[in-house]
């Protein structure tokens, strides 16, 4: 309450005293931002106050996707436990069924409610930020059947599932749901990948060249109207208003239709108000009344796509000379000019947010987007007005998939030309591209002194002495990054599952994000699915120099006991298993001390257990260490207390998920770590872990304690951070 009367007071003598008016926007912003952080709060609490296992009624408001657990999708809570919720208290969730679920379905299900606790890495995705974005507060797990009470009969699902018998052999069924309904579940992996090569992803994601498309499909319908008289002069405005509301319903109100939308009711407003504005102010006006709408919508990707590309337009329009009195070659030679600083300019936001680009972009883009403008899109919402009216539009679904061949047959050309940026070239894109916009008022000699700035930067340093190991959040399993001199070795992968392993999301998003060429080295402790099931993705991606494992594998060395080798000055001693077996387990984990010459040291575990333990402390070994990985995530079944005291470490730390199955840690191997006087750190608590060694300091960075970690997470994690620090 005490943070509402702040920006209240101030609000207050903002309007009475005229010198202060400047900050009557700052005190309106803040106090919508404490008005929907609350509201979203009372949404998160509701839920949870009830219980975890509770019995919830939800209307279903997406499109449900098939994954490895049976389907998921977001639903709109009713009512808890038979207590109806206030319409504006309803919290959105993710809920996670064996049957499939459609939009409009509202049903009766007993659900399990948990917090949303993502990983948390220098790249790769944040689900946190994500599903705050999307207004989803906690995840929900069916533990019954659902019970439906209404079966989805909306109109706009009816009409979805029309379409959807009609394309049933249309090869390019995907892209025309897509375009239709903003529903992706059908695009196939192939065609994705080629669009998103090729720089034309955007144009199957509804946004704002498509409600634009709709605006002007919508005003040349009502052109003939406006011959009627002056009563109907504003026919096709409002006719492409309608139109463009129809297709964003169509898309189910997805955040970048909405801003699209938003954006071209303004404008028909102000020009049916006869007002008018410069662009800036559209764009400013534009901006405001989406933050007013939801301030929390700027943490989304996509509301950075959008309103980056609008305000770079309207930037370069700003710039542009009149060319009325031009010929049409140098009208075009304009377009084109025009055309590539755009794509320029997107060039950061694409390596910044997808973490690459696309070099031959701007050529398809060029090509393609009138394509998509005068022609598919077009004759997409012919095929649904059509349909509409109960109508069969085979002929024109065939069209379409003409008009799409094209399309995916060049795209296939750009396969290999997705470029994957590092940190240092993203910051270099961005740097180029305010140079670039800042070149109007810019002299030759700054421009030349950020040029040298920028090529000084990039040029490598030499050896170092320091290095540094990374302990990558991966959820329950394992992946150890150690890099030194910009060369890296892999210590286990982490898990797999069906279409997807924590190397793809995960291991080789950081690497590209450092900018990494390839691998040195892949150790595998042993091959448990949590600890190797990626290795098949990295072996593809990254080929290692060199492969070692205490299980016998082709192409790999052995990783035993009594094996020791030296990488970039580093010293590996493998401790344990004695010999290489046929198939390891949890007790033949490859267990390896790494050190350097200024006895800084970490010994990494796998999963041995109080067995394997035991053997090492008989023969002796040399495990004292300053850092060691927690053996089997935290289980009681290893760090038995003797061998605690022998490794006598400063740092404990353990790589696990949050609030998983088996209650890793266990509470009783945490105690035994610090009675010890050694410290405790986790992954699902700090997220990514990085311990620098550099001569005779040791630093420890945990990223979600030494980054700016936004109040949401707590809120969405249920405070999962102090809890599991307070155990």
């Amino acid at each position: 309450m005490i943070y509402c009367l702040v920006p209240v007071f101030l609000l207050f003598f903002s309007l009475r005293i005229r010198q202060l008016r400047y900050i009557i926007g700052i005190c309106i912003a803040f106090l919508l931002i404490l008005f929907h952080g609350n509201l979203i709060k009372r949404q998160s609490d509701i839920l949870f106050q009830s219980g975890h296992d509770i019995t919830i009624n939800a209307k279903v408001d997406s499109f449900f996707t098939q994954n490895s657990f049976g389907y998921t999708g977001s639903v709109r809570v009713l009512s808890i436990n038979n207590t109806p919720v206030e319409w504006w208290r309803q919290p959105r969730v993710k809920l996670y069924t064996a049957t499939e679920l459609h939009p409009g379905d509202v049903l009766d299900v007993q659900v399990s409610v948990k917090p949303i606790v993502g990983l948390l890495n220098e790249a790769g995705f944040d689900s946190e930020r994500y599903y705050f974005s999307q207004g989803i507060v906690a995840k929900v797990f069916a533990r019954s059947e659902a019970q439906l009470k209404t079966i989805g009969d909306s109109f706009r699902y009816r009409l979805f599932q029309h379409v959807e018998q009609q394309l049933q052999d249309n090869p390019f069924r995907g892209i025309i749901l897509a375009l239709s309904f903003a529903n992706r579940n059908e695009l196939s992996e192939s065609q994705w990948r080629l669009l998103k090569n090729s720089g034309l992803a955007h144009l199957v994601a509804i946004s704002g060249l498509h409600i634009g498309i709709a605006y002007t499909f919508g005003f040349f319908l009502g052109m003939p109207v406006s011959r009627f008289g002056r009563y109907f002069l504003w026919a096709p405005v409002i006719s492409g208003g309608i139109s463009a509301v129809i297709y964003s319903w169509l898309a189910g109100f997805s955040l970048p239709t909405i801003r699209a939308l938003l954006m071209l009711l303004i404008h028909i407003v102000l020009r049916v108000s006869h007002i008018r504005i410069g662009l800036r102010d559209r764009f400013l006006v534009t901006l405001g009344c989406m933050l007013t709408i939801n301030p929390f919508v700027s943490i989304s990707v996509s509301f950075w796509m959008s309103f980056t590309a609008v305000f770079f337009v309207f930037y370069l329009v700003s710039l542009e000379k009149d060319r009325s009195q031009q010929l049409w070659l140098e009208k075009l030679k304009q377009q084109v000019k025009g055309h590539t600083a755009l794509m320029l300019c997107m060039l950061p936001v694409s390596a910044g947010f997808f973490g690459g680009i696309s070099l031959v972009a701007p050529l398809y883009n060029l090509i393609f987007i009138p394509w998509f403008s005068l022609l598919i899109v077009p004759l997409l919402f012919v095929g649904l007005v059509v349909v509409t009216l109960g109508g069969f539009a085979g002929l024109i679904w065939a069209g379409i998939s003409q008009l799409l061949e094209p399309v995916i047959w060049s795209a296939a050309f750009a396969d290999g030309v997705w470029i994957f940026t590092s940190a240092h070239m993203t910051h270099l894109f961005v740097g180029l591209t305010c140079i670039l916009l800042l070149q109007p008022i810019l002299s030759s000699r700054i421009i030349g002194f950020f040029f040298l700035v920028f090529w000084g930067s990039s040029i490598g340093r030499g050896e170092t002495t320091k290095w540094q190991v990374d302990i990558l959040d991966v959820g329950h399993g394992l992946s150890v990054l150690i890099e030194k001199n910009g060369h890296y070795v892999l210590y286990d992968t982490g898990k797999s599952w069906p279409g997807g392993s924590m190397s793809q999301s995960v291991v080789t998003p950081v690497l590209r994000w450092r900018g990494a060429r390839n691998l040195d080295g892949l150790i595998l402790s042993h091959l448990d699915n949590d600890h190797a099931g990626g290795r098949f993705d990295i072996e593809k991606v990254w080929h290692p120099v060199w492969k070692r494992a205490s299980q016998r594998l082709p192409g790999y060395q052995p990783c035993s006991q009594g094996t020791s080798w030296r990488w970039q000055t580093l010293k590996f001693d493998v401790l344990w298993p004695p010999k290489q077996v046929v198939k390891s387990h949890n007790d033949e984990s490859c267990t390896i001390r790494v050190s350097d010459d200024a006895e800084h040291s970490i010994l990494l575990t796998g999963d041995i257990e109080k067995h394997s333990e035991q053997e090492m402390l008989q023969q002796n070994l040399p495990l004292a260490s300053e850092v060691v990985i927690v053996p089997h995530h935290g289980s009681h079944t290893s760090s038995s207390l003797k061998w605690i005291k022998k490794v006598q470490a400063d740092v404990a730390v353990a790589s696990l998920a949050g609030m998983n199955p088996w209650h890793l840690p266990s509470p009783r191997i945490v105690k035994r770590y610090r009675d010890n006087g050694t410290q405790w750190l986790e992954t699902a608590i700090s997220g990514q872990i990085r311990i620098i060694f550099q001569q005779k300091k040791r630093q420890f960075n945990t990223i979600r304690r030494d980054t700016l970690s936004p109040w949401y997470r707590q809120m969405l994690r249920k405070q999962v951070e102090w809890r599991g620090y307070s155990r």
